[in-house]
């Protein structure tokens, strides 16, 4: 079946479309497979020196010829851009508006205004990093990007027409935008990755690569392609792994990209670069942008696995693209009516107008086919992380602000008795429990903990050796505050285990997939790489924390770590029409085999010191078959491996005889 190929302002260059499959096909395979793709997301990148390039060839060819019209373009930029974004978003709204809790809806219709009105990378810069778990679940994350396109589009035509006007030369006049815009990042506090500036150099980019070709330089530029795919190659091996924004890593992919592009604008039928395969995705990369992330977050949404479903997704998305292609955009992109246009402008300001009622209503939880959650919903509301008496406290104890990310306390009076809780993001949602528990007994409690910097003895955490540092502080504002406490009754050290130990998350969750930080390494493996083991250390910092608080006068207990979900336990809850999947339990075995090593090696260091009580909350969870997130109808967890209020208040009680008359 041969795919239609619509009509273009430029003479058409398939060579360019094979570059833009390529581009889908990394940020396609990056999103379904993130372990083995870890590059995938330069398809971006490259999708943004594509944009710069044509654009800047459109506009800078239409001035020399005495006919560009501000009209025409962004009528041109409407028909292009708006009709399949419009299927795209309704398709989102609809199958939102069936299946999703009114918080999530709610979050949804916020993001449809953001995409509807072009500014989804301002939202999402307040919200969630690119490459956090928690951007999963986020249908319209990818929506950012095509925001910085909209946005550059607003601005680059008059700055070309300015350039033309003023008789500069091109590719003087590019160099000096591409270099101001380079260094504008790093003369402003701005968001290196979201923010328009941060990355409108690289669609500038993309106009300087235009101004190459139409300087002397060009007519001896003859790459081989083989140079051009190992340059390329190479731009993916040194970008492999990379887990945040690298203006660096950046820089050389669009350079190599910018490479690409003036081999390709030369050899527009190139065997590999032309090849029907790529031509083939390039035409319907927009459309396939669009829709493959949009069934990949709902399958995260919804508790699917989504490596599981990855080739059914695939043949989704690329079936989805092509009937948009095909029927909506071949059609939309043909009319050169300014009414045309102009609806679809109304259509789309609608969309995002509605997304904002959406979002003002709280997610419409009067849907009358939704089902009543309110009691579990109640659960995934996190408490905040300190408090003023915890802050007054620790403050007064060590004379300056404390660093710690968790600080909350019940009473801020020294001459109290305390129970001091300290851990890691695990002590925050066990404080609650604890806390009330304590307080009906005349005990004040202490929080005072990091997140995922957990504060054993020589065990500062960081995935660099400033961030070692950095956590190294807190643990000592930690120990500080313990040792200058003159009342301390009790001390329950609480952190995670397995994931310290491998590095990696657990279930549908993290997918077996790095979590923020699994890279972080003690400051042994700073010093000598070779003789690192990760596990070693982690154990022998237990060992040394155990041996440390054994010779206190206070009582300490360590709080072995409840069981990771591996998935949302949000998805306990039932959804409307009861077709999805309801996820609310894991094997133990499973529990067993992702646990067993770091719950059997704390028994043998804790034999070694029984004055530290070991508190094990297995049976509060588990019996021989299951460990439940729901137990005598009230949610356990916020999160896959966090407490809620209520498992922490369960978790309080099960230790109740324990801790109080230990």
């Amino acid at each position: 079946m041969k795919i239609p190929i619509v009509t273009h302002s430029l003479k058409y260059n398939p060579a360019l479309d094979g570059l833009r499959g390529i581009a889908i096909l990394l940020v396609l395979f990056f999103h379904l497979f993130p372990n083995y793709f870890s590059f995938g997301y330069i398809g971006v990148d490259i999708f943004f020196l594509l944009s710069g390039f044509l654009i800047t060839q459109i506009i800078y060819t239409k001035l020399e010829k005495n006919s560009f019209s501000f009209l025409e373009f962004y009528r041109n930029r409407i028909r292009r851009i708006f009709p399949a974004l419009i299927i795209v978003l309704i398709f989102t709204l609809i199958i939102g508006y069936l299946f999703l809790f009114p918080s999530e809806l709610a979050d949804l219709g916020k993001h449809l205004k953001s995409s509807a009105f072009f500014y989804q990378n301002f939202q999402l810069m307040h919200e969630v990093g690119y490459w956090d778990k928690a951007a999963e679940l986020k249908p319209l994350l990818h929506c950012w990007s095509l925001s910085i396109e909209e946005q550059f589009y607003l601005l680059w035509p008059l700055t070309i027409l300015l350039i033309y006007k003023s008789r500069v030369d091109l590719l003087i006049a590019l160099l000096i935008v591409v270099f101001l815009l380079m260094v504008s990042p790093f003369l402003f506090n701005i968001d290196t990755f979201y923010h328009s500036v941060s990355r409108f150099w690289e669609l500038a980019f993309g106009g300087l690569t235009y101004a190459l070709t139409r300087s002397s330089f060009y007519k001896y530029f003859n790459l081989r392609s083989w140079v051009v795919v190992l340059l390329f190659v190479a731009a993916l091996i040194y970008v492999y792994g990379n887990s945040s924004y690298s203006f660096l890593k950046t820089f050389v992919v669009v350079l190599t990209t910018a490479l690409t592009i003036l081999y390709v604008t030369k050899n527009s039928h190139d065997k590999f670069f032309a090849s029907k395969f790529l031509v083939f995705f390039g035409l319907i990369s927009y459309p396939l942008y669009l829709w493959h992330y949009v069934f990949i977050s709902y399958q995260h949404i919804f508790g699917f696995n989504v490596q599981k479903y990855a080739v059914a997704t695939i043949v989704l998305s690329i079936l989805f693209s092509f009937l948009t292609y095909r029927y909506i955009e071949i059609y939309a992109r043909r009319s050169k009516s300014y009414l045309f246009a102009t609806i679809l402008f109304v259509i789309l300001l609608s969309i995002g107008f509605l997304g904002n009622y959406i979002y003002k209503e709280r997610g419409l939880p009067s849907r009358s086919f939704l089902i009543d959650n309110r009691k579990f919903q109640k659960q995934f509301i996190r408490t905040p992380a300190k408090n003023a008496l915890g802050f007054n406290l620790v403050s007064k104890v060590l004379g300056y602000r404390p660093s710690n990310d968790y600080i909350k306390a019940t009473s801020d009076d020294l001459h109290r008795e305390y129970v001091v809780i300290v851990g890691d993001s695990h002590a925050h949602t066990s404080y609650p429990g604890f806390a009330q528990m304590f307080k009906k007994r005349g005990l004040e409690t202490l929080l005072i903990a990091n997140s995922s910097c957990p504060p054993y003895v020589g065990g500062a955490m960081g995935s660099t050796l400033n961030k070692v540092r950095e956590c190294q502080k807190k643990i000592n504002d930690i120990y500080k505050t313990i040792n200058k406490i003159p009342h301390i009754k009790k001390l329950i050290f609480a952190t995670r285990g397995p994931t310290y130990i491998y590095g990696i998350g657990y279930g549908v969750v993290d997918g077996g997939n790095e979590v923020p930080y699994s890279g972080s390494k003690f400051i042994e493996y700073f010093v000598d790489r070779k003789l690192w083991n990760q596990k070693r250390q982690f154990f022998n910092k237990i060992e040394r924390t155990f041996q440390y608080f054994s010779s206190k006068k206070f009582k300490t207990y360590y709080l072995i770590e409840d069981p990771e979900l591996g998935f949302l336990p949000k998805n306990c809850m039932e959804r409307p029409f009861g077709i999805l999947p309801s996820q609310c339990r894991i094997s133990y075995s499973d529990y067993i085999h992702r646990a067993g090593e770091y719950r059997e090696r704390v028994y043998q260091i804790g034999k070694k010191y029984p004055v530290i009580t070991i508190l094990d909350p297995k049976w509060l969870y588990c019996d021989h078959e299951y460990c439940y997130a729901v137990k005598d109808g009230k949610m356990l967890y916020v999160d896959d491996d966090h407490h809620s209020i209520d498992g922490s208040i369960m978790q309080a009680k099960f230790f109740k005889d324990k801790l109080l008359h230990d």
